[in-house]
């Protein structure tokens, strides 16, 4: 029997960690890791950064960087790796605006419910957050902070609009699957004598 610190060294380079596989649990680690990070230190800066500055514009510019990063992250990496989702806008050559909601098959996609728990709570849980936020910088009568907060507001919530649409396609998607499946079965089973 090795000492403790050797067996536990020896589950951490297995991506074993406290008695948890992290490896196993998380198809994308990092993807998963970087849908938090921006978000999160977004939100940390938000509440923490007057400890460091009182330079209200540098705060302004690291907070809407942080937003950027994420929203890029989130609508253009994490979506389509975590869930298998993706939309954008489409400019049409009339000059007019069209919105494009997919889904990946999920036929040929193995779920993840760490990806997928993620994924979501990590979508719908900062707009709330920064919903507060918006309470508490109306209630100071602070309009300077609510900038940040209605920035914040409008890049998650099109995430959060964008996925939620994506979903209700991939839902689409799986009861016309399902209807074909039931349809096919069904027809199978008929005798074709003419």
């Amino acid at each position: 029997r090795g000492s403790v610190g050797s067996r536990w060294a020896a589950m951490e380079s297995e991506g074993v960690v406290g008695g948890y596989d992290v490896s196993r649990s998380c198809d994308h680690p990092y993807v998963a890791f970087f849908h938090l990070f921006f978000r999160t230190a977004a939100i940390l800066t938000y509440m923490f950064c007057t400890w460091f500055s009182a330079n209200f514009v540098l705060i302004f510019i690291v907070c809407v960087l942080l937003l950027a990063f994420d929203f890029w992250t989130v609508k253009n990496v994490s979506g389509r790796l975590l869930v298998g989702l993706r939309w954008w806008n489409e400019i049409l050559p009339d000059g007019t605006s069209e919105w494009r909601f997919e889904s990946a098959d999920q036929s040929h996609r193995r779920g993840n419910t760490m990806d997928s728990g993620v994924f979501w709570g990590g979508l719908l849980v900062p707009p709330a957050i920064w919903s507060l936020f918006a309470l508490g910088a109306l209630l100071r009568l602070n309009f300077e902070w609510l900038l940040i907060v209605v920035v914040a507001l409008g890049l998650n919530g099109a995430n959060v609009v964008g996925y939620l649409r994506c979903r209700k396609d991939a839902g689409q998607r799986l009861q016309g699957l399902v209807a074909q499946a039931g349809m096919s079965s069904i027809l199978r089973n008929v005798p074709l004598s003419i």
